[in-house]
């Protein structure tokens, strides 16, 4: 998989007050399966990680939902502000299991 390419979607949060991109890459093909990378520059540095999935699709999505576990995990789990726009929800994807996590989350 291919590290150098650019995002192709981008969000930015408020983490404690201080502004925090979670870009979305391109899905890439690799051994069968699809792998989307994700970053997120939290205050301390940035993450990155990758989800796979059968086809782009589904890559994108789960990392999508994987990168909103992040996120919430921080305000749940660290006690962190994180805000979308000035709200608590933070429209991203959801996986059921922590949908109370976001329950105003129409995703």
């Amino acid at each position: 998989m291919s590290i150098e390419s650019a995002p192709v979607v981008d969000r930015t949060f408020s983490v404690d007050g201080k502004r925090v991109s979670c870009r979305f890459f391109r899905p890439e093909l690799d051994s069968g399966s699809y792998f989307c990378r994700y970053e997120i520059d939290w205050p301390e540095g940035r993450r990155s990680r990758s989800v796979g999935g059968v086809d782009e699709v589904q890559a994108l999505l789960l990392a999508m939902k994987t990168a909103h576990t992040d996120l919430l995990a921080a305000r749940e789990n660290d006690g962190r502000s994180v805000l979308w726009m000035g709200q608590r929800s933070l429209g991203l994807p959801i996986a059921n299991s922590i949908r109370d996590w976001d329950a105003d989350n129409p995703f």
